[in-house]
Order: structure tokens, then C-alpha cells, then sequence
């Protein structure tokens, strides 16, 4: 039987899954990591107002692009995640 501690030991040495298996760790750096977020973050925001001057157009210049009002309703609805 295993006690408590014994249990808190092996958990600190190293992560593993709920096997016991031990799992590699990240080779990515806090740094790449942040990025990539940012860049995300970024690219949602880019989206997002894309579809914010989507929904400004009027019928005409809709047209001139080749959308619909209404595609062009459905797709400023769409989230920034989207």
C-alpha cells in the first residue's frame, strides 16, 4: 500500500499521465508559446474588423465585390474565433 507521500513524491519528480506514465516535456519556450497567442490574437482582431467594415458596405458596393447582403449580414454575425 502506498501512502500519501509516497504518492505527493512521485508526482513531484515528473509529469505523468493518469497511467503513470511519464510524458515528454514541451520543447517550445515560454516565449514561442507567447507568441503564437499573440499572433492568434492578433488575427482574430484582424478579422474582426474586417467583418465589422463588411457589414458597413452598402447594397451597391456589396455587389461590386460580389456579396450578397445577406452573406454579407450571416458573415459579420460570425464570431471573431470564427
Amino acid at each position: 500500500m502506498m501512502s500519501t507521500i509516497g504518492a505527493i513524491r512521485r508526482k513531484s519528480a515528473g509529469v505523468s499521465d493518469a497511467r503513470g506514465i511519464a510524458l515528454p516535456k514541451l520543447s517550445r519556450s515560454r516565449t514561442a508559446v507567447l507568441r503564437q497567442i499573440l499572433g492568434w490574437m492578433l488575427h482574430a482582431a484582424a478579422k474582426r474588423r474586417s467583418r465589422v467594415h463588411l457589414s458597413e458596405l452598402s447594397d451597391e458596393q456589396l455587389l461590386d465585390i460580389g456579396v450578397s447582403p445577406a452573406q454579407a449580414r450571416q458573415e459579420s454575425k460570425r464570431f471573431f474565433w470564427d
